[in-house]
């Protein structure tokens, strides 16, 4: 516990009860005598100006991302193939800055994606879907793809929950447990953890979170929030019900290395209800998970939680940021909040004219990348031209961020169009 303490207590000169500094990011529905007619991703600052938007006729499948190259990837619904399951999604389109299409991409194998992604620093997506097993069990499936071209991808690596099923066994998913087998695990995020070698997933239908092995094909490393998924206690020592949005805080954030998870308390359908919660996962000295005395995973309880007049039966969750608060999106409310770690309210937005705002995420303002600063001097001059020269001769190799500020025309090729888009900035053309 000192550890935790002392990560905050180092941060505390930070925390004025003022908002973070930054941009936010959402996705809400736009509507005509109550019909839907598109759909709008906007970024706003802290005065609700917006500062950028871009506009589909397709619904969001969970929520979009901000690339530090200033694209936008937005996850999309398509017809769904597999009725009567929540599987919304197919779908991913990549905009520039512009809201021109870079990409646009619809699964067309044996899976139906839905609900979230997770955008890698290597260019590849990590994407949440479904495979059908009969027409009665239809489980999820991880994958990860490598975009390419207008409308291609490639699945590099495949994670199967129907490969890794159990009985009463904690590193596996319970073959008997009377779940709803059509929509078996209905994962509804994904996301990978600062070491970038384990993945977070959450689970609505079976109340709990799981960890398991990136690009890999382990059983389940972890799991929390309802051990008697896997025989330990009854549904009273159950602490999450449909919960959403399973994150680890980033490295240099106040409680850096814990979990924040939306807590739905969807089933229970009390209003003011719902909770974000913050947890420590245990780990032994040979820094691997383990089960406590009674047989399943701790810890047995939280080390921050905000429970105060919010509620969302579906989709919802929480980010914390750089400055110690927390951003919370309550759906159901088309809400967005930013608390202290002390539950002070500093910054709110209310989207009064939409049914739909699933997730949003914050960015600070030094986020996006600067096209054409090769050298990161904070002048595009000719010095960044000759260093991407040398590129393009093959004088010296870019690091993927610098391959990333070269490419301006985003076709994955360092060229003499890049070196013309540069000019253009220095021109001011």
């Amino acid at each position: 516990m000192s550890k935790i303490l002392s990560s905050y207590l180092c941060f505390a000169s930070l925390i004025f009860c003022e908002p973070f500094e930054g941009y936010t990011l959402f996705t809400e529905s736009s509507e005509t005598s109550l019909i839907v007619t598109g759909y709008s991703t906007k970024l706003i600052d802290n005065n609700h100006n917006i500062i950028n938007e871009w506009v589909s006729t397709l619904a969001p499948a969970s929520m979009a991302y901000m690339l530090p190259d200033s694209t936008l990837l937005y996850p999309c619904k398509q017809e769904v193939p597999f009725v009567g399951t929540a599987a919304a999604g197919g779908r991913i389109i990549k905009y520039n800055w512009d809201g021109d299409i870079l990409w646009d991409w619809t699964c067309n194998e044996d899976y139906q994606l839905h609900h979230d992604i997770e955008p890698i620093s290597n260019g590849n997506i990590l994407v949440i879907a479904m495979e059908k097993i009969s027409e009665s069990i239809i489980p999820d499936v991880i994958l990860e793809i490598r975009p390419f071209g207008m409308d291609n991808a490639e699945i590099i690596w495949e994670w199967h929950v129907w490969d890794h099923r159990g009985s009463d066994s904690p590193f596996k998913f319970d073959e008997n447990v009377p779940y709803d087998k059509i929509d078996w695990n209905h994962f509804n995020s994904i996301h990978l953890n600062n070491e970038g070698n384990k993945i977070y997933l959450s689970s609505r239908k079976w109340s709990e979170f799981y960890i398991i092995e990136y690009r890999g094909d382990s059983d389940i490393l972890y799991r929390w929030g309802n051990a008697q998924n896997y025989g330990i206690g009854g549904e009273e020592n159950r602490i999450l019900d449909g919960n959403h949005g399973v994150n680890e805080i980033e490295v240099g954030y106040p409680g850096e290395g814990n979990v924040l998870i939306f807590n739905n308390n969807s089933s229970m359908y009390s209003d003011n209800n719902s909770k974000v919660m913050e947890i420590n996962i245990p780990i032994n000295s040979d820094n691997n998970y383990y089960l406590n005395d009674s047989g399943k995973f701790g810890p047995d309880d939280y080390i921050w939680q905000h429970q105060n007049e919010f509620f969302s039966s579906f989709q919802s969750g929480a980010f914390r940021l750089a400055n110690g608060n927390t951003l919370i999106t309550e759906a159901d409310d088309t809400r967005i909040f930013e608390i202290t770690l002390d539950g002070d309210l500093v910054w709110e937005f209310n989207s009064t004219s939409s049914t739909g705002l699933n997730r949003a995420q914050k960015y600070s303002l030094n986020y996006f990348i600067d096209l054409g600063d090769i050298n990161n001097d904070e002048v595009i001059n000719v010095l960044d031209i000759i260093l991407l020269s040398r590129f393009i001769l093959e004088l010296e190799i870019p690091t993927e961020l610098e391959f990333t500020i070269c490419d301006y025309n985003s076709d994955e090729v360092l060229n003499v169009l890049d070196i013309v888009s540069i000019v253009s900035i220095i021109l001011n053309i």
